[in-house]
């Protein structure tokens, strides 16, 4: 009766065939997640950077010009977290207090990506953004855009 019991039990070679079919499964999700994820940042950016511009029309509605700056600013960083009314500084550190009324948004966001930015030049009849997108987006190919308060382009004055 011994001869014919039945193995229990995994060989080692279907054993091995299974943890290989496992990794490559494994690989192929790691790879379609990392895709995943630079879209993810991308939507993220042109989501915030709308939300900037909104912020920049609403402040223009009131004020009768944009932030205006001498030199370029990375927005969403340390010095530049916080957009205010014109006579409270515009665009401002987080901890300045600003008139309730006169917050036009309390958090600039940042790019999602740490070693990037949203970089804001502005002048009184206009401004601009600069930020780089990693992948085709609803935008288009991956490159280096621009929103002003027309439109977002890859042109970098707003005309």
């Amino acid at each position: 009766m011994d001869k014919y019991k039945k193995q229990l039990g995994f060989t080692v070679i279907e054993f091995l065939i299974v943890m290989v079919i496992i990794l490559i499964l494994a690989s192929i999700s790691i790879i379609a997640l990392n895709g995943q994820r630079t879209k993810a940042r991308d939507a993220k950016r042109i989501s915030d950077i709308r939300q900037i511009r909104t912020a920049l029309e609403f402040y223009f509605s009131d004020e009768g010009e944009y932030p205006v700056t001498q030199e370029p600013l990375a927005l969403g960083v340390t010095g530049v977290q916080k957009l205010c009314a014109k006579d409270e500084g515009g665009f401002v550190p987080i901890d300045t207090i600003c008139n309730a009324d006169s917050i036009y948004m309390a958090q600039v966001p940042k790019d999602p990506l740490p070693d990037q930015q949203f970089v804001y030049t502005g002048a009184i009849e206009g401004y601009s953004i600069m930020f780089i997108t990693e992948k085709e987006s609803s935008l288009g190919l991956p490159g280096t855009y621009y929103a002003h308060s027309e439109s977002i382009d890859q042109i970098p004055e707003n005309k």
